[in-house]
């Protein structure tokens, strides 16, 4: 198997701390916050391939994820297949989404972190 350039693994390393640095922090799940998760991942990921040269790094499956992840971050599939208004706007509580939407905005905490001062 050939050897894969460090500057082609550095580039796409570059190219996920990016996506990390860009991705939404989630108001709703603080520790369990897929942000954190990437960050995590991206480190331990590049941190091995980089340490030995002897390692197997699957570069063409790193950019089909990074694509992947990518195409969440932009929203692809939100705006492909837009959700409607009758799944966002359930009958027994019409106004559940939009509520919980205004709720976060305010302070970015959840109700349940502010029942329990966090």
């Amino acid at each position: 198997m050939s050897q894969i350039p460090r500057q082609e693994i550095h580039a796409l390393y570059r190219s996920y701390l990016r996506l990390v640095r860009d991705w939404p922090a989630d108001k709703v799940r603080p520790n369990r916050d897929m942000k954190q998760m990437l960050a995590k991942r991206v480190e331990e990921t590049f941190r091995q391939p980089l340490q030995s040269e002897t390692e197997v790094f699957n570069i063409d499956k790193a950019k089909k994820q990074l694509d992947a992840l990518e195409r969440l971050l932009d929203n692809e599939f939100k705006l492909k297949y837009p959700l409607s208004d009758k799944i966002l706007s359930p009958a027994s509580n019409p106004k559940y989404y939009s509520s919980l939407i205004s709720s976060l905005s305010k302070d970015g905490k959840s109700s349940l972190a502010r029942l329990f001062n966090k």
